[in-house]
């Protein structure tokens, strides 16, 4: 019997980016408001640890929780890319116009 290979993800950089613990995100992915946990601090220790799968349910509880996209869970290690992240969603929020400009200026700038 081969053992199950579980995917490469980020949940923990991402819990820690946050500064949450364990228990305080269990805490935030309620099924309903003012309901139960959707899963308990030691499931999401267990996810993190690469011992217990997770679905794209918990996926986008989780993203929801820490307020990131459920792909970035998967893909982008904020401890490495925060900066760049933190800039990527800054430029999400601007306008087309505005982020053309700041470009230009910032180009110039720098020649």
């Amino acid at each position: 019997m081969t053992k199950r290979v579980l995917g490469k993800h980020f949940i923990k950089q991402w819990r820690e980016f946050r500064g949450l613990s364990l228990e305080r995100l269990a805490n935030r992915m309620e099924v309903e408001p003012g309901g139960p946990p959707l899963i308990s601090g030691m499931s999401l220790s267990r996810i993190e640890r690469g011992k217990k799968p997770y679905s794209e349910e918990l996926l986008n509880a989780i993203g929801e929780a820490l307020a990131c996209e459920p792909w970035e869970l998967i893909s982008v290690n904020p401890v490495a890319d925060g900066q760049v992240i933190d800039l990527l969603r800054f430029i999400h929020d601007l306008d087309r116009r505005k982020f053309e400009k700041a470009l230009t200026i910032l180009q110039a700038a720098l020649a």
